[in-house]
């Protein structure tokens, strides 16, 4: 199962969709958000994406989203630790059909901006 380390200790969430039969820059491109610039109405809605997100995911070592055309979310959560030596990166895909409409919204806006 994957674990979600605590929003107030992540520094940047990455949203990607990936996949698909044909490479499409505007949809490979990485949304990210560096939570310390966040106003807190973001932070909240990005941790309730991340929290329904979770249950539909695959972790990436080891198990990827199949399948040749299906297009997929990749969500990489980064904790810079001030005190230990390794960064926290936690890292899971979600397909396309079953992303939470809170991951494909955050996605969409974060592109428009």
């Amino acid at each position: 199962m994957i674990r979600l380390p605590p929003l107030n200790e992540a520094t940047t969430v990455r949203v990607t969709r990936e996949g698909g039969l044909a490479y499409l820059p505007g949809l490979a491109q990485p949304r990210s958000f560096q939570l310390g610039e966040c106003t807190q109405e973001l932070r909240q809605r990005i941790g309730d994406a991340l929290q329904s997100a979770v249950p539909r995911a695959q972790q990436q070592a080891g198990a990827t989203v199949s399948g040749g055309d299906q297009r997929f979310y990749r969500v990489e959560v980064l904790v810079r630790s001030a005190g230990e030596q390794q960064d926290i990166f936690v890292s899971f895909e979600v397909p396309e059909a079953e992303a939470p409409e809170a991951l494909v919204h955050l996605w969409k806006e974060a592109g428009r901006s």
